[in-house]
């Protein structure tokens, strides 16, 4: 009797299940999604917790949604244990950019930071220390600049880093008593992400997207090291303060940077580039960069997109405006070694320049591509970069680059026209590294960006490109296939190369964010 009772209760549940299932497609209600948790729930507000000893507990479980989490020291996660947020978790650093009060997670495992359009994550200081007011270009009083913590630092054991619209603020503090788990000094800045995992072991998995980089004092996503990366969709800005990358990949790191936008970067808005020669191929494309390259006065290193010390890949499909210069492929790096050009194929790209000034020792200001380089003028791209004499590798060894092109500056050429952000009049600006408030960077009618781009299915200047030669760029792909896309909360969303340049296509496709 007692058994037909529990199955006539389980068929009861399993019909009303069903009576709701059903009722909700015939009435268009919506039923929510249930909530991640892995492991236990994190209910303590502030972190970290400490054990009978007074040490700092490791941080595994879940952090849950609704919830204002505040980091008074460093935190860690232990190898093999995984840190997750679901959606709509905000988290307060208590930092103040000095030695011993600069929080760091320290990633020896993994941190899932599942955030959603509607319920983004935020990883942000307290409201007292951020940027107010209008500090112009003066870095040295800008908030934006002053490095609060010390951000998401992986050790060689950290396995995976993923951030889905996440907004990461003020970073950039000192490693101090951190800095010899990284094989630095203690007062050199930290970026916000950085993963060097075991060459020797599986490759890490660095996963990006949809989420905003807001304030940093060097590199933001900084020297990553054997990881296989999907950095889309985001938007970078404010990142450097008088120098560093809004990206900067090194050896071994192998995806696709797509659909980023990169406002008023010090540096270089994306960088790929090795230190002992391992090959790095990343495909760049869809990208949008504004005003890169003016804080960094070091010469010949800073612009907008470059490539350097056997790193490759596509480029293709990016729009580049107001920046220091436009796609650098180079002959001579800071390091004194060159990009992998066999494996590098880039084209349909429009670079514009907005000011034709020159700067105190009557440089030009701007410039589509800097001479002595790799890079050419390709077929289908948009500046005023007239080709020069190209030299071989043999006879460029005097120090002079491959190709001595000159720059025809037009700021009536090449304008992509935004829906809302006149390049032309904003160009007088351009050392502004804040992205003015309504600003909308997609196409408006009669652009040329419009069209301009490489894409599946496209034929002619659309077709996707083939460079038979280049077997590291074959075996890859574009864009790659190295991060599982089953919608899992460790998976990447990869969105393929558009018809139209740049990050925010008119198909309503590509970065999401709104200014």
């Amino acid at each position: 009797m007692k058994k037909n009772l529990m199955r006539s209760g389980f068929l009861m549940l399993t019909a009303a299940a069903l009576f709701s299932c059903s009722k909700s497609k015939d009435d268009g209600a919506k039923i929510s999604k249930p909530l991640t948790v892995i492991g236990a729930e994190i209910k303590s507000t502030t972190l970290p917790e400490k054990d009978a000893s007074g040490h700092a507990v490791p941080l595994k479980g879940t952090m849950l949604s609704g919830t204002t989490y505040h980091i008074t020291a460093d935190v860690s996660i232990n190898a093999g244990d995984t840190l997750y947020l679901q959606p709509g978790v905000t988290v307060i650093i208590d930092g103040d950019g000095t030695q011993g009060k600069s929080p760091m997670f320290i990633v020896n495992g993994a941190i899932i930071s599942d955030g959603t359009k509607e319920q983004p994550n935020v990883f942000t200081v307290a409201d007292a220390l951020k940027s107010t007011g209008d500090y112009g270009n003066d870095v040295s009083k800008d908030p934006a600049y002053k490095g609060y913590w010390s951000g998401f630092q992986g050790t060689k054991t950290c396995k995976l880093m993923a951030f889905r619209w996440t907004r990461i603020e003020y970073t950039g503090g000192p490693y101090g008593v951190n800095a010899a788990l990284f094989d630095t000094k203690d007062t050199d800045p930290t970026p916000a992400l950085y993963m060097n995992c075991d060459p020797a072991g599986a490759y890490g998995k660095l996963i990006f997207e949809d989420s905003w980089l807001f304030g940093g004092v060097d590199d933001c996503i900084g020297k990553c090291q054997h990881v296989y990366v999907s950095i889309m969709r985001n938007t970078l800005s404010k990142l450097g303060a008088t120098g560093g990358e809004g990206i900067n990949l090194k050896n071994d790191c192998y995806g696709d940077m797509a659909y980023n936008l990169c406002y008023g970067i010090a540096t270089n808005g994306l960088k790929t580039a090795g230190i002992d020669g391992s090959s790095t191929i990343v495909n760049i494309y869809n990208n949008t960069l504004v005003n890169c390259g003016f804080r960094q006065k070091k010469a010949t290193r800073n612009g907008s997109i470059n490539t350097e010390t056997n790193a490759g890949g596509f480029i293709y499909n990016n729009i580049i405006v107001n920046s220091k210069q436009g796609l650098r492929i180079s002959w001579n790096s800071e390091k004194g070694r060159p990009s992998d050009t066999l494996n590098t194929s880039y084209n349909n790209n429009l670079t514009y320049i907005g000011n034709a000034g020159v700067d105190g020792a009557n440089n030009p200001l701007m410039i589509y591509i800097e001479p002595n380089q790799f890079t050419l003028k390709q077929s289908n791209d948009l500046n005023g970069y007239v080709n020069g004499i190209i030299r071989t590798v043999v006879e460029a060894k005097g120090g002079i680059g491959t190709n001595d092109g000159t720059n025809v500056i037009d700021v009536d050429k090449y304008n992509p026209l935004f829906v809302n952000y006149d390049s032309k009049a904003k160009a007088a600006g351009y050392l502004s590294a804040g992205i003015p408030s309504g600003a909308n960077f997609h196409l408006a009618t009669g652009s040329p960006a419009i069209g301009a781009g490489v894409y599946p299915g496209g034929s002619g200047k659309n077709a996707m490109p083939v460079k038979a030669t280049a077997t590291l760029l074959k075996q890859y792909g574009f864009p790659m296939t190295l991060l599982s896309n089953n919608g899992g909360v460790a998976a990447a969303k990869i969105t393929p190369p558009n018809k139209d340049l740049g990050a925010f296509p008119t198909d309503g496709s590509g970065n999401l964010h709104t200014y």
